[in-house]
């Protein structure tokens, strides 16, 4: 349950983790693009214009702005932001920093701590670190 991205920034290569649901979407759009054209034995999960070619940079740039136009998001931002969302809300859910830096494929922590934006509602929920130390355990207890 891996995704391998090949070639990716930085010719570098990384390994995600995929759901079962992407698992699920990723199997009917290759269902439906090998029923359309031609490439059916190509390796590539995206085909390109050309038989066993991948798809282009730019036309999957292409697909993410429109998609972000159709969805009414108002906020700019291309196709790279996913890596911002993806670092956030690895942390956010419980995941160790070390462990996205190297989902992200950086080699300095410094790198990955640059895409981390943790929403305010979530700092709101912060507990203080004095909160979390239990008082009465520590008061001198009554000699007898």
């Amino acid at each position: 349950m891996q995704l391998r991205v090949r070639h990716g920034k930085g010719a570098k290569e990384r390994v995600l983790p995929l759901s079962p649901r992407l698992l699920q979407e990723l199997h009917q759009y290759w269902l439906a693009q090998r029923a359309k054209r031609s490439g059916h034995d190509s390796p590539w999960r995206f085909l390109g214009r050309m038989p066993n070619q991948p798809i282009n940079k730019a036309t999957g740039q292409n697909i993410c702005c429109r998609a972000v136009e159709k969805s009414g998001v108002r906020r700019k931002g291309g196709i790279h932001v996913l890596r911002h969302s993806f670092a956030t809300h690895c942390i956010e859910s419980g995941m160790n920093l070390p462990l996205v830096q190297q989902l992200l494929g950086h080699s300095s922590l410094l790198t990955t701590v640059r895409y981390l934006h943790v929403r305010a509602v979530r700092r709101g929920q912060v507990r203080a670190p004095l909160d979390l130390i239990e008082f009465s355990a520590l008061a001198p207890q009554p000699q007898a």
